[in-house]
């Protein structure tokens, strides 16, 4: 592990070609959700995933209340 940003920063830029084209296992909830690397900058790594509709209601509907969908939802029904 990196013990500060700029050797992180560094890393990530000298790697940036390689990494965008990657992808990401982040445990959320009980599940483990894939994200796509989709962008490396001066400051930051962006992340994206894209999260059907349907499966958010699935998700939700089978129990799943602490997943990535149901935050989804939560976070729209509460706008």
């Amino acid at each position: 592990m990196f013990d500060n940003a700029d050797d992180f920063k560094k890393k990530a830029l000298d790697n940036k070609d390689e990494l965008k084209r990657e992808y990401i296992n982040i445990p959320i909830g009980e599940d483990e959700q894939s994200f796509r690397i989709s962008g490396i900058g001066e400051k930051a790594i962006k992340i994206e995933k894209y999260v059907k509709y349907d499966d958010m209601v699935d998700a939700v509907e089978s129990g799943k209340e602490e997943g990535l969908e149901a935050v989804i939802m939560k976070f729209v029904e509460e706008y």
